[in-house]
């Protein structure tokens, strides 16, 4: 028999946490979150994203053993932005049991209900910055230190279970050439030359970021708002994302355009691969392996784009382009064997095509479950009688 435990106690929420690591310990391709970070989703007062949102967290017990793990989150503002009633499942992981997995979902199921949702999706975090996305091909390749791995059972169970696919998302290594195409730089710099657009140069990534983190985050909530998911990041979370991923920007691999005006119309963002480090040092900062994160961080062999951003009245004109051939040089000087395209939607046509110029190779997939909580009820005779068509799912996928 599955037990179900709502965490509420300090000691459960380490359990909690703990338990995603114990499972994959023996995992040569998962990469662990950081364990104070993830410890910090509990605390409304270092979790900005309870602003917006509630959550509830689940253990799940077999013979007095911990045997899995889930939580529910209520994304109001992502609900409001969508006209939805969803709850977002996350943070799930589960031993290979049926019988436990059953037993977590609809916890977060009944959960779900109480709050008058219409369906659960997942898995998805507080924001489109955490980790989500349920790994369902690639299971032989190493995890990003942006992505959960996930165990090929998880999928068996997820549509054991009733959950459907929503979205999926894909992923590509982009190998870095010898050299860069010399009519690409021609077309790159002619591009800034019409536009009167300049790579922003700064010594100090404290007075950059001081400078223009404001101006990045308007173009992440103008070009990633329409995307699957996505809400918008507030002042509160802003700040606290600066103090989560500061450490990780590499300025080399960071290219910010502005024009004429000092107005920042675009910028793209790779963070070196440190999955090795992380890997070692089991999710926790304080571990003699923490020098070998620093030497990552410095002098990377990959790297993971993280983001890209262009004004929507400079995006017709290249400076997407013009961005990704600044980032590319240092690429090339450093000797970067590939880059991890991360998460691209697979409609997203826009992004699949700025890296069909390149050597690429896909190479995992995730996917976004829905299972509904509501049955649609059958008007059908009604209809006919009023000879009008059937109402459409609201749940469709979404286009990006």
């Amino acid at each position: 028999m599955v037990n179900i435990e709502e965490v509420k106690t300090k000691k459960q929420q380490k359990i909690f946490v703990q338990f995603q690591l114990d499972l994959y310990k023996d995992c040569p391709y998962f990469v662990p979150p950081i364990v104070s970070d993830e410890l910090k989703i509990f605390n409304p007062k270092k979790n900005a994203n309870f602003d917006d949102c509630e959550a509830v967290y689940y253990l799940a017990y077999k013979d007095g053993k911990v045997v899995g793990r889930i939580a529910g989150i209520l994304q109001k503002a992502s609900n409001a932005k969508t006209g939805k009633k969803l709850v977002r499942f996350s943070r799930v992981d589960f031993v290979d049991d049926i019988e436990v997995s059953k037993a977590l979902f609809e916890a977060v199921e009944k959960w779900a209900k109480s709050k008058k949702m219409e369906a659960v999706h997942g898995p998805l975090g507080f924001n489109d910055l955490e980790r989500e996305g349920l790994l369902i091909e690639g299971f032989d390749q190493m995890s990003t230190f942006e992505e959960n791995y996930y165990y090929p059972y998880y999928k068996e169970h997820l549509d054991k279970l009733g959950y459907t696919k929503d979205v999926d998302w894909l992923e590509y290594k982009i190998f870095i050439p010898d050299k860069i195409d010399e009519r690409i730089g021609r077309i790159s710099e002619k591009v800034a030359q019409r536009y009167g657009l300049r790579e922003v140069k700064f010594k100090s990534k404290s007075k950059m970021i001081d400078q223009y983190k404001d101006q990045i985050f308007r173009l992440i909530n103008d070009c990633y708002g329409p995307l699957y998911g996505v809400v918008e990041i507030n002042e509160k979370l802003q700040a606290q994302f600066v103090g989560q991923f500061k450490l990780a920007v590499n300025t080399r691999y960071l290219c910010l355009v502005v024009n004429a005006e000092d107005k920042l119309v675009g910028f793209g963002l790779a963070f070196p691969n440190f999955s090795n480090s992380i890997k070692k040092m089991n999710g926790r900062l304080f571990n003699p392996h923490i020098f070998g994160l620093l030497r990552e961080l410095k002098h990377p062999k990959i790297c993971d784009f993280a983001l890209f951003a262009v004004d929507q009245e400079y995006r017709d004109k290249g400076v997407t382009s013009f961005i990704f051939n600044k980032i590319l040089n240092n690429f090339i000087e450093d000797k970067i064997e590939y880059c991890e395209s991360l998460l691209q939607l697979e409609d997203n046509v826009t992004i699949m095509n700025q890296f069909n110029s390149y050597d690429r190779q896909f190479h995992k997939r995730r996917r976004c479950y829905i299972k509904q909580l509501t049955k649609t009820v059958n008007n059908s005779a009604q209809s006919r009688k009023k000879k009008r068509p059937t109402k459409r799912n609201n749940y469709t996928k979404k286009q990006s």
